[in-house]
């Protein structure tokens, strides 16, 4: 049984508290949210509609440019009311409807999204890059009501999608022609109301809707520009030189280096219409057009996942002055190799990282660390970032003291409000407004956290998070798999790749090559893996039948 109350353990970051108190340049205040007292940031809008009607005086200002085409907030804004319009009048939309939005990077992603949650809609993000199975079964999960497509998306789905869609290249442009005196209004919303659900994979395998709140996602946003404004500090401190306005957090602008289905490229495009900056898209990565952005647009703010910063670095335009533009550099997907942190201090020895912490279900904010205290702990996730409160409990649910590994719970103003349909996984995951993590890890005496392992069997290849039930589930209905394990292996470029050993059916011929064509028809290019050991030999099982994950592992690992 979890404690109504338990004692804060954590110790913030140094520099927070130069930051946030009575009289400084941040402050913080209690609300109420599901029952339970969390901490925001005072002022801060509480809502994505307050954070809407906030950014509505940046007018001019340009808020989206990929490649040719280049929109500003008012043409933005004026695209999202013309849509937001035409969802409540010819598609029904109300608040609550859950609508989703199924493209790759593009401007129209981003209209999409603001009049969907404008509306008093919920955006559901479905991850374009998956297979049609796959994008179907988001949607049903979400109980999305209409679709939002690119023709690409369209055309893979066919009829197999039922009920009504908006194509773009089809529909989208003339239900998003701006309107003479037509204003965007967002609609009043609580910062209980849902606003966006983001699809996670659990140990069912199957991948999971999360819905996030308005006040989630809008506290998310305040964290994420206290965190600037806490990096420029760090970065004048260690550096003895003050940035220029041009290359500090509140001015530079965002660049969309990820998919946008993602938290990592959704939260980056709030805080930037937070801040009334220019939004960069990239619709796929490429170093190329990455030095460009560095050398033309003044991207001195690189949010990367190792496998980008790898082919940065390898890049012949990877100079000195190049890399030298770059002041800071923002790793949340996987722990940096050694190697590769080593090659970046000795190249860009100017250049502050920071390492982040969070989920999907925390909205991405748990924990952060950056500077000379990352270098000196490169394999942590840092302290838990303000407003968050985050524990380390045993599985009795007491705390584990400092250096004890322990499952990570975390409580905050960013918590998901459920998984869409799936009350038990919900109960599982919150309880008491606090939400258990999967991942184990310890707290040292100094308040730093450390992840040291998942109790949720995934494999993090080149910053996508890649589930091993849902690829053993997939592998096991093919007819000639009679057993299968999949799990991550060390790789340079891409952290881990995946690879599977499969149980061969007594009498079957079967090839590695086949297995990833099976794959590639039912799942995202990524979770294919890369290597497949075919095998007759039986799997190494517990007394309980399951496959013994760890004895395998361990004998895999001793291979390699």
């Amino acid at each position: 049984m979890i404690p109504d109350a338990m004692p804060d353990h954590n110790i913030r970051d140094p520099l927070v508290t130069e930051l946030i108190g009575p009289g400084k340049r941040y402050n913080l205040t209690t609300v109420e949210i599901a029952g339970h007292p969390q901490q925001v940031f005072e002022g801060a809008a509480r809502t994505l509609s307050g954070l809407y009607r906030q950014s509505r005086r940046f007018g001019d200002r340009v808020m989206v440019v990929q490649d040719e085409l280049q929109w500003t907030y008012a043409e933005v804004f004026a695209r999202a009311a013309s849509l937001a319009t035409a969802l409540k009048t010819q598609f029904g939309v109300q608040r609550g409807t859950t609508v989703a939005v199924v493209m790759s990077n593009r401007a129209e992603w981003i209209v999409s999204v603001l009049a969907i949650t404008a509306a008093g809609g919920i955006a559901a993000l479905v991850n374009s890059r998956g297979a049609a199975e796959e994008m179907l079964r988001a949607m049903t999960t979400a109980r999305c009501e209409l679709a939002i497509l690119d023709a690409r998306c369209a055309g893979a789905l066919g009829e197999d999608l039922r009920g009504p869609r908006i194509v773009i290249g089809v529909d989208f442009e003339k239900l998003t022609m701006p309107l003479p005196d037509l204003a965007f209004a967002p609609e009043d919303m609580h910062p209980e109301d849902g606003s966006i659900v983001l699809f996670t994979s659990g140990t069912t395998g199957f991948p999971k809707a999360a819905l996030l709140s308005h006040g989630a996602l809008a506290h998310s946003v305040s964290i994420a520009v206290f965190m600037g404004t806490l990096q420029d500090l760090r970065y004048e401190r260690e550096n003895g030189a003050a940035l220029p306005d041009e290359r500090k957090s509140m001015t530079t602008p965002a660049v969309i280096l990820g998919p946008m289905f993602h938290l990592s490229g959704i939260m980056p495009i709030f805080r930037a219409i937070s801040l009334g900056t220019t939004i960069h898209i990239m619709s796929k990565w490429n170093v190329d057009i990455a030095c460009d952005m560095i050398e033309r647009v003044g991207m001195s703010r690189l949010s990367f996942v190792p496998a980008m910063l790898w082919d940065l670095l390898r890049s012949p335009r990877a100079t000195p002055e190049l890399l030298g533009k770059v002041a800071y550099m923002a790793n949340g997907a996987a722990a940096l190799n050694p190697t590769l942190l080593a090659e970046i201090r000795a190249r860009m020895p100017h250049c502050l990282l920071s390492n982040t912490y969070g989920q999907t279900e925390t909205t991405a904010w748990t924990c952060s660390i950056s500077g000379q205290s990352y270098i000196n702990n490169p394999g942590a996730c840092g302290w838990a970032a303000p407003t968050v409160q985050v524990q380390v409990r045993r599985e009795d649910h007491s705390l584990a003291p400092a250096g004890e590994a322990g499952e990570l719970w975390v409580s905050s103003a960013g918590l998901m409000t459920e998984y869409v349909g799936d009350a038990a996984a919900t109960a599982e995951t919150l309880q008491g407004g606090w939400l258990a993590s999967g991942d184990i890890g310890f707290v040292d005496a100094t308040g730093i956290f450390t992840i040291i392992d998942r109790k949720k069997n995934m494999v993090i290849s080149g910053g996508e998070n890649i589930y091993c039930a849902e690829i053993e589930r997939v592998l096991s209905e093919h007819p000639d798999v009679s057993d299968c394990i999949a799990y991550g292996l060390p790789d340079e470029r891409l952290g881990e790749r995946l690879a599977a050993s499969i149980v061969v059916r007594a009498g079957a011929v079967l090839a590695a090559d086949d297995l990833k064509a099976y794959c590639k028809e039912r799942l995202a290019i990524y979770k294919i893996p890369r290597e497949i050991t075919l095998t007759g030999a039986a799997l190494p099982r517990t007394a309980s039948g399951k496959v013994d994950r760890g004895t395998y592992l361990k004998s895999i690992r001793a291979r390699s």
